[in-house]
């Protein structure tokens, strides 16, 4: 009954998130060296809806703070910005990803190693929040192609 129970869990977490119109998948962190202060998630945010959505602000369990970031090319040199705000049209997917726009998450509380979970909380302007499990894995290399 226990392992059933577990394997429910375990399932769940690994699933995408749903809250309304809106769907996460594929929410995952590179694991960073022990002492690094700096850590990322990456995921795929869908708008299953008829209005655009608009994404506020992020939080992290385990995180003195998170912000959503944009890295970007310019002139040969990799800048990255704050992004306040993130409008996701209606029936849009954006990513987030390696070289693009991700999760800055600051000042970790302990070291992350792969198979570990981040609990990631989504605040959408209407209010609504959106629970999110990204997966710890070993640095993965992506070229980044944008992020809509």
């Amino acid at each position: 009954m226990k392992a059933l129970a577990l394997s429910a869990i375990l399932f769940a977490a690994a699933g995408p998130a749903l809250a309304g119109t809106i769907v996460v998948t594929d929410a995952w962190s590179p694991a960073a060296p022990p002492a690094a202060p700096i850590h990322a998630a990456f995921l795929t945010l869908t708008n299953r809806g008829d209005q655009t959505r608009a994404l506020i602000a992020v939080s992290a369990a385990g995180y003195a703070m998170a912000h959503m970031h944009e890295s970007r090319m310019s002139g040969g040199v990799m800048t990255m910005t704050a992004v306040h705000q993130l409008d996701v049209p209606a029936g849009a997917t954006i990513t987030f990803q390696p070289g693009g726009l991700h999760v800055m998450l600051m000042s970790p509380q302990g070291t992350r190693k792969p198979g570990d979970l981040v609990s990631l909380s989504l605040e959408f302007a209407n209010g609504e929040t959106v629970p999110v499990t990204a997966t710890v894995h070993k640095a993965k290399m992506h070229t980044a192609h944008g992020g809509s």
